[in-house]
C-alpha cells in the first residue's frame, strides 16, 4: 500500500507506516514559507524510516508547486534534491505542465533531473506510450502513468 494526499504530519505518516504502508508520499508538508520545512522533515525521519518517505517535487513552470498545485514555491527541484535526500529514499516528479494531457513525457527535464540525485525518481506527467516509459527506465526512472491508462490508450 501507498499512501499520499495531504499527510502533514509525522503523526498521521508514523499511523500509515503502523498500518502498513510501504511508501508514504510526502509533498507540501516538506515546505514551509517557501523554503524546505527541516523541523518537519527530521519529525517525520524520527517517526518512520526514511525507506518509506518518497517526497513530491510536482513542477509547473518549472518552479516547484504544492498544495494540490495551487501554490508555487520560488524553487526547482534540482535546488533541494540534494538537500533532500537524507529524509526519503525516492522522489515523485510529476510535470504540472503535461499531467492529464496525453502529450507524452517531457524526456529532457526528466533527464536533467538525474544529474541532481542517486535516488529513485518516478516520473509523471503526460506519459503515453511505452516507448516513453522504457526511455524512463533507461534513465533508472519508474513512470506513474494515468491517463493513458485509464482511456486505454497507452500504445
Amino acid at each position: 500500500m501507498k499512501a499520499s494526499g495531504g499527510i502533514r504530519t509525522a503523526a498521521c505518516a508514523k499511523q500509515l507506516a503502523k498500518i502498513g504502508a510501504s511508501q508514504i508520499i510526502i509533498g507540501s508538508a516538506a515546505f514551509k514559507t517557501g523554503k524546505l520545512n527541516l523541523p518537519f522533515l527530521r519529525s517525520l525521519n524520527r517517526a518512520v524510516s526514511r525507506e518509506k518517505i518518497v517526497i513530491a517535487l510536482d513542477t509547473y513552470k518549472g518552479k516547484i508547486t504544492t498544495h494540490g498545485w495551487r501554490k508555487s514555491v520560488a524553487l526547482h527541484p534540482y535546488d533541494v534534491m540534494p538537500a533532500l535526500e537524507n529524509f526519503c529514499s525516492a522522489f515523485l516528479c510529476t510535470d504540472v505542465d503535461r499531467e492529464g494531457t496525453l502529450s507524452g513525457a517531457n524526456l529532457k527535464y526528466f533527464s536533467s533531473l538525474r544529474a541532481f540525485t542517486t535516488h529513485p525518481i518516478i516520473a509523471a506527467g503526460g506519459i503515453k506510450t511505452r516507448s516513453e516509459i522504457a526511455a524512463l527506465a533507461k534513465l533508472n526512472m519508474d513512470a506513474a502513468v494515468g491517463m493513458a491508462l485509464y482511456k486505454n490508450l497507452l500504445h
